[in-house]
């Protein structure tokens, strides 16, 4: 798509900024001169300093009603705060992921219906909570939550395995298996900067009102 059919992504909001996903692409948004202010929302400060980066410090995810005010005027949404399933009770990871997510959506609905909504969800992931495993089926659950909303624009990513390009001390044990894999075959999923880069793409580029973009997808868009 030609460079004058892509959409600016203006004033954003962002949360999970501290995460692994988060982090790359709180990094990729601050380097975009398409975006005028990041507006980042999370339970500690990321440690960076920039411009055009605001960064609140936040705790009351499920509460629609206090997310709305940083909505207001925001033309594009990166929703990357997540958990592990194995790190939180059941009963916290549907939280997390299904209700957290509902509320802001909600609050998107009052303040920036028009916005990019853009979230990170999983491979194998399906809506109606299908999925082989609880933790799947929850991502299920929130994609359907997700697609059901009024907001104007909307992309879900499930990418395959994510390579860390943070230092070492922040790997998961599973990391230093899937890491050297990956190197050899690239096909098996996507380093964090890189879904960053998809993610960013696609809020600019793509035509589409809404869409779920496999792991596939997201490497065909890599430059």
């Amino acid at each position: 798509m030609a460079d004058r059919d892509n959409r600016p992504l203006g004033r954003v909001f962002l949360t999970g900024g501290t995460g692994m996903v988060g982090a790359s692409v709180l990094g990729a948004l601050l380097e975009a001169e398409d975006v005028t202010e990041v507006v980042s929302l999370g339970r500690r400060p990321s440690g960076r300093a920039h411009d055009k980066l605001t960064e609140v410090t936040f705790t009351d995810f499920g509460n629609a009603e206090a997310l709305a005010p940083h909505l207001e005027g925001i033309a594009t949404v990166f929703h990357c705060l997540a958990t592990y399933s194995s790190r939180v009770s059941r009963d916290a990871y549907e939280e997390i992921t299904v209700h957290w997510l509902q509320a802001l959506l909600k609050a998107c609905e009052e303040s920036c219906p028009g916005a990019t909504f853009c979230l990170f969800s999983a491979q194998g992931a399906r809506p109606e909570g299908g999925g082989m495993s609880f933790a799947l089926r929850t991502k299920g659950q929130a994609e359907t939550a997700f697609f059901a909303s009024k907001v104007a624009r909307k992309f879900a990513f499930r990418p395959g395995y994510i390579a860390p390009m943070g230092p070492r001390n922040t790997w998961k044990l599973a990391d230093y298996l899937f890491v050297p894999v990956h190197r050899l075959m690239p096909s098996i999923g996507v380093t964090s900067d890189e879904l960053a880069q998809a993610m960013l793409v696609t809020a600019r580029r793509d035509p589409r009102q809404e869409a779920v973009l496999e792991n596939g997808e997201m490497r065909l868009l890599l430059g």
